[in-house]
């Protein structure tokens, strides 16, 4: 249990742990009005509160416990790696504590008895023979009062509120304040996204604040507080003080409590956040660990989590035995942003290796089991099925009445018989149900007809809509189908238990629920026949992905159906998002019998299609034409002796003898993952059945030589933006002949891909820097794209960036702006060079331009440009050699305005200066500049100036020393 680290013992005990130790003495606590025991555990030091002893009433610890006695079932129940030291307990251990606790629930009001005074001022109590504790921030005191003043040991307090069981630490934590007369209807009052001030309570040793705000409490998480590096909580605030412009993050009317933030609030932060999105993998810092097992971090200036389970643990391994504060966890997935409470929900198991194509082999109607791994307080289990992440939402269990998922689950409990629903390639998760699985529920489904008036109750309502129990299934009613008032939500017009009468709009048999309407009770339910090659509305079921190859799930008429991939996008290999609810347009390409739709088609729906069509003539490239599954087509579309790839807006065929391997038919699974480069030798086009082409792979090779040989190393070519491959951007350069460009140079977002696909369609400028003829590649650049790569580096001793030269006139600062930019120039020269970049932002790196700059008053770009290039040059004769016998600094300083995607930039090029310095004048005062790693830093005395510039020289010497050498 115990090993030597540089010579001091390393915790391995974690909390939950029964040891055994040896009673080496007892501790006195002044501020307390009882003694607990010391006790040595392997060598480390346990500590066990008088709170926490089993001791008859009026015993003390000296009298019950003697030095060197051991002490067995001690249970640990705190644990501080910092310092090596163990919290222990002999109460939570005892016969039935386990079984009282679980009996106790968030929101139980209960009385108490004070046992003991918390340093900080709060309390410890029996709660029926539970430990539970009172912070100072949730009692009832007068302005000046303390606990003490108010409690005495032995008091019995009434209508203590229970805000959190800890199951893990086996004790209760209560408050006073938050079962207080109108604190419930003031809390409701409040919402994600206000912003509040609220007044210091508390300042705990981890960090964390307590707040009143309004008279309702809430902390700030350490993670949540904007400090400087190396500074604590307890340097910048103080009880008592007041804090502005803090974010509600979060309302949790369970606990009654708000969740604040300082730095989800801070300038640049939401723009930071819209930057990100599902499916990016990003780097991250850990800040700290949740007490639920999981981390905090720190992902460019945002606040990220990631769940215990979300964490690639081996068995009984923590968190805390994986990571520590501080480092850096690389290949993190986004698998939520969430942008009304501002934080990024992040995930190691999703992104391991094989998870995706774990995923793919699941389907809606799968039938699985999963291993528990999260029950929440608002009932959520979260489960493990053969390594992936499922949800079960708290209206997809059975439960009995007034039964928890709490009581009838456990973390580590195996569950059988789930029904997939849903699988959710976007944030890679299953979405799982016991309910829909249940014994009669397929009979009850089958029972209601589309039409039907029926009658439900809620079970939850969300700002999508409600979810209701009737008829023995789920039934599902989305916000707009709701009949609202202007201004009114789900969550204000229903409550779990309301009971609500609607129309059935559509049963959708493959996951086992309805949709119904309250507003379809007051219209005409007949819909008529549909023809073939018509245009319908069709409502998107789940969201989908950007940029991943997968069917989406529509209710159409009658029935729900999938649009496959090659259906959905008009440009090649370039799927778009879809959203929850969203309505679309799609064209009919296959009926029923009964003249139902059965096959969708949206790219066909959409404007431009036949313009797309028309770029795919004989001869056209399709270097990336993917192989399409048999499931995504009709019998229609089957051409036998051929296998089928996705052109874009059509379909080809391709020869099966064309292909790698024996059986074309064989790469056409569900997956359809196989590319080929194929030509166009014909096509046909039916406006009512779509179009096909025929489709040659032997002869692209042949093709793509003709068409390169139009174009030489350095020539200036136009292409337009046609795909996204991982890190490079694909641009198509006439006839198909595809381009690849690194992607950042389209972008200065970190990663580039939600902001290239945006710009797919959009043409640019470009020149060719290599021609690679035998494995039929083209690389090209894009205009400037040298600075667009300089945007994406950090600051350092070479490299500044300013937002503006200037700034407005009528600040007071303006010249104070313009004189901090020449302090840069002074720095590189004196130091070994540099750049300066002006009209970028040194945090966010949002890119003004000199268009931005409002101390530039022209009303053209070309102005600015004057304007700025005149007023450097004028303030560079402001820099004077400190050598006057040479005072030749020509060429010293250079600039360029370069055009980049976002604006103008001034780019100012410093080489190192004369080995004697050169001073910047202002005022008639000489300043001497210099960089220190990414900042600078003025040399006030002559003999910290001679210690640089001797330092400089010799460095300079050695590196010169070294050339020689080489």
């Amino acid at each position: 249990m115990v090993e030597e680290h540089d010579g001091q013992p390393e915790v391995e005990y974690t909390v939950g742990d029964v040891v055994s130790g040896t009673v080496s003495g007892t501790l006195i606590y002044t501020h307390m009005d009882n003694d607990g025991i010391v006790i040595d555990v392997d060598d480390l030091v346990g500590t066990v509160m008088p709170w926490d002893l089993a001791l008859a009433a009026g015993e003390s610890a000296r009298e019950h416990y003697i030095g060197g006695e051991t002490v067995e079932g001690l249970f640990v129940w705190w644990v501080n790696h910092e310092t090596r030291n163990l919290g222990l307990s002999v109460k939570r251990n005892a016969p039935g504590y386990v079984e009282a606790l679980q009996r106790c629930t968030v929101g139980d009001v209960v009385s108490a008895t004070i046992t003991d005074f918390q340093y900080n001022g709060g309390l410890w109590l029996d709660v029926g023979g539970l430990v539970g504790a009172v912070g100072p921030h949730e009692l009832h005191l007068a302005e000046g009062e303390s606990a003490r003043d108010r409690y005495a040991v032995g008091e019995t307090i009434e209508d203590l509120f229970v805000w959190w069981v800890d199951y893990e630490g086996r004790e209760l934590y209560l408050s006073l304040k938050r079962n207080a007369p109108d604190y419930v209807e003031a809390l409701k009052r409040r919402a994600v996204g206000d912003v509040v001030s609220g007044t210091i309570t508390d300042v705990q040793p981890n960090g964390s604040l307590w707040l009143d705000v309004d008279g309702l409490v809430r902390g700030v998480l350490p993670e949540d507080l904007a400090l400087a590096d190396g500074e604590s909580a307890r340097d910048r605030y103080a009880v008592g003080e007041t804090i502005e412009d803090l974010f509600v993050w979060q309302v949790n009317h369970e606990k009654r409590i708000l969740g604040l933030s300082v730095k989800r609030n801070a300038p640049g932060y939401v723009e930071a956040l819209q930057r990100r999105s599902v499916g990016e993998v990003v780097p991250a810092v850990v800040t700290d660990f949740q007490s639920n097992g999981g981390l905090w971090l720190d992902v460019d200036g945002l606040v990220g989590t990631v769940d215990p389970l979300e964490l690639d643990l081996a068995d009984g391994e923590s968190a805390r035995d994986r990571y520590a504060v501080g480092e850096t966890i690389d290949d993190l997935f986004v698998w939520l942003v969430d942008y009304e409470a501002r934080s990024l929900y992040l995930s190691v198991k999703r992104n391991a290796p094989g998870y995706m194509e774990a995923l793919q082999r699941r389907a809606v109607g799968d039938v699985v089991s999963g291993t528990v791994t999260d029950v929440s307080d608002g009932g959520w289990l979260r489960l493990d099925v053969d390594g992936l992440v499922g949800g079960v939402a708290p209206d997809e269990l059975v439960l009995a009445d007034g039964e928890s998922a709490q009581e009838r689950y456990a973390v580590g409990q195996a569950i059988d018989d789930l029904f997939v629903w849903g699988v959710d390639h976007e944030d890679r998760s299953l979405i799982l149900s016991v309910k829909r699985n249940a014994p009669g529920y397929v009979a009850a489904l089958d029972a209601v007809a589309r039409g039907d008036e029926i009658d439900g109750v809620v079970t939850s309502a969300s700002k999508w809509g409600v979810v209701l129990g009737v008829a023995g299934v789920v039934g599902w009613i989305p916000a707009r189908e709701l009949a609202l008032d202007d201004g009114e939500s789900p969550q204000t017009r229903y409550a779990a238990g309301d009971p609500i009468t609607a129309r059935v709009w559509q049963i959708d048999h493959e996951v086992r629920d309805i949709i119904l309407s309250v507003r379809l009770l007051t219209v005409d339910f007949t819909e008529g026949p549909i023809a073939l090659g018509a245009e319908i509305s069709v409502t998107v079921r789940g969201a989908t992905p950007r940029g991943m190859r997968l069917p989406i799930r529509v209710l159409a008429a009658d029935s729900s159906m999938s649009i496959p991939p090659h259906a959905l996008s008009l440009s090649t290999g370039v799927p778009r998002s879809f959203s929850d609810g969203e309505e679309i347009r799609a064209v009919v390409v296959e009926l029923d019998d009964e003249d139902r739709p059965t096959r969708l088609s949206h790219r066909r729906a959409l404007d431009g299609w036949d313009l797309e069509v028309g770029r795919l003539s004989s001869g056209t490239l399709v270097p990336n034409a993917q192989v399409m599954p048999l499931a995504a087509l009709s019998d229609t579309e089957l051409r036998e002796g051929s296998a089928a790839v996705d052109l874009g807006p059509i379909t080809g065929f391709i020869s099966e003898d064309e292909l790698d391997r024996d059986s074309g038919l064989a790469l056409m699974t569900y997956s359809g993952n196989e590319t080929y480069s194929v030509v166009i030798e014909s096509v046909s086009v039916e406006r009512e059945r779509g179009g096909m082409a025929v489709v040659s792979h032997d002869r692209f090779g042949e093709r793509w030589r003709e068409l390169a040989a139009g174009f030489e190393v350095s020539g200036e070519v136009k292409g337009e933006l046609r795909d996204f491959d991982g890190e490079t951007a694909l641009l198509d350069l006439g006839s198909g002949l595809l381009a690849q460009m690194p992607a950042r140079e389209l972008s200065d977002s970190d990663p580039p891909s939600k902001a290239v696909f945006d710009r797919v369609g959009e043409r640019f400028s470009l020149r060719i820097t290599a021609i690679d003829r035998d494995s039929q590649a083209i690389y090209v650049e894009h205009r400037d794209q040298w600075v667009e790569s300089l945007i994406g580096e950090p600051e350092s001793e070479t490299l500044e960036f300013k937002e503006v030269l200037k700034g407005d006139p009528d600040a007071d600062d303006a010249k104070e702006m313009t004189r901090q930019a020449m302090r840069t120039i002074n720095a590189f020269l004196n130091t070994e060079g540099g750049r300066l970049i002006i009209g970028v932002h040194d945090v966010t790196r949002e890119v003004t331009g000199l268009e931005g700059d409002p101390g530039l008053d022209a009303d053209t770009i070309e102005k600015k440009i004057d304007q700025a290039t005149q007023m450097l040059e004028a303030n560079l004769a402001n820099l004077e050699p400190r050598d006057l016998l040479n005072d030749d600094l020509d060429g010293l300083v250079t600039w360029g305005t370069p055009s980049v995607r976002c604006g103008t930039l001034l780019v100012i090029t410093c080489k190192r200066g004369p080995d004697a310095g050169i001073n910047y004048v202002v005022k008639g005062k000489p300043e001497f500049w210099v960089r220190e790693g990414s900042s600078k830093k003025q040399l006030r005395t002559q003999s910290e100036i001679r210690d640089h510039l001797r330092t400089r020289q010799q460095r300079a010497a050695a590196a010169d020393d070294g050339a020689t050498d080489d």
